[in-house]
């Protein structure tokens, strides 16, 4: 048994450093701020039941004061953003954001040892972006009534099972059905773990650090924090789509 857990350890560390998850974890952060924060500020701004970004961020950290203020100051919000956006506006911010589905795309091909399938993948992307902005803007509205119907432990795991249905259909739709969705479940319930433990924890840490970098910074400060927990989330994504694919594959071989 030993044995076989070294070896199994091995195996995911080698694909790990074949994915160079590093830099990919980095990239997809950094990519994740320029790309897709935008392109949620506009979606919350539109879609029926959402607040806009800056109150979800609020929500969601807990922030209060002079942070929460501060977050509202810098993130337009929804009357403004709908006055201002235009069509031109709008499709600019689809091609950034498809900058960030390239490279979550390329982090799973590599792990699963797939050729890259280029601009072949735009519209998987395309699929990718309108699922997960609807998601993200409609789940973030309905996650205070789902702690108010469930309580803690009825919430975890809604959250638990809605991540994990995300992080097995965002892989498959990326791969373009290149790997049975079987083969992902692995994938899925690793990243469904490490994505609701970076909430909960985000809960924790994230209204201090916002105000510490604000304190330093400015609302810069808010921009860098963001960073910084965008990048966290993209190192578990990473993490997540090697280890997965190894034991997805193993699984496959079973």
């Amino acid at each position: 048994m030993a044995a076989r857990l070294g070896s199994l350890a091995r195996a995911c560390f080698e694909r790990l450093v074949e994915l160079q998850f590093v830099d990919r974890s980095v990239a997809l952060g950094s990519l994740a701020f320029t790309a897709m924060v935008p392109l949620l500020v506009i979606a919350s701004a539109f879609l029926p039941g959402s607040d806009g970004l800056a109150n979800e961020l609020i929500d969601r950290f807990r922030l209060q004061g002079d942070t929460a203020q501060l977050v509202r100051d810098v993130f337009a919000q929804p009357d403004a953003v709908r006055q201002s956006v235009s069509w031109l506006g709008m499709l600019l911010l689809v091609v950034a954001a498809l900058s960030f589905t390239r490279a979550l795309q390329r982090v799973y091909e590599r792990a699963w040892r797939l050729r890259a399938r280029g601009l072949a993948g735009t519209r998987a992307g395309l699929i990718w972006i309108g699922g997960v902005v609807l998601w993200s803007t409609v789940f973030a509205s309905a996650r205070q009534w789902l702690v108010d119907l469930t309580g803690p432990v009825g919430t975890l795991t809604v959250l638990l099972a809605g991540n994990a249905a995300v992080w097995l259909w965002s892989p498959w739709v990326l791969l373009a059905g290149r790997v049975d969705w079987r083969a992902l479940v692995p994938t899925a319930l690793l990243t469904s773990v490490a994505m609701t433990a970076i909430g909960i924890g985000s809960v924790i840490y994230m209204p201090a650090a916002i105000g510490r970098a604000a304190t330093h910074y400015g609302s810069i400060g808010i921009a860098i924090a963001l960073v910084s927990w965008l990048v966290g989330i993209g190192f578990a994504l990473t993490v997540c789509a090697g280890v997965g694919a190894v034991l997805g594959g193993k699984a496959s071989e079973e």
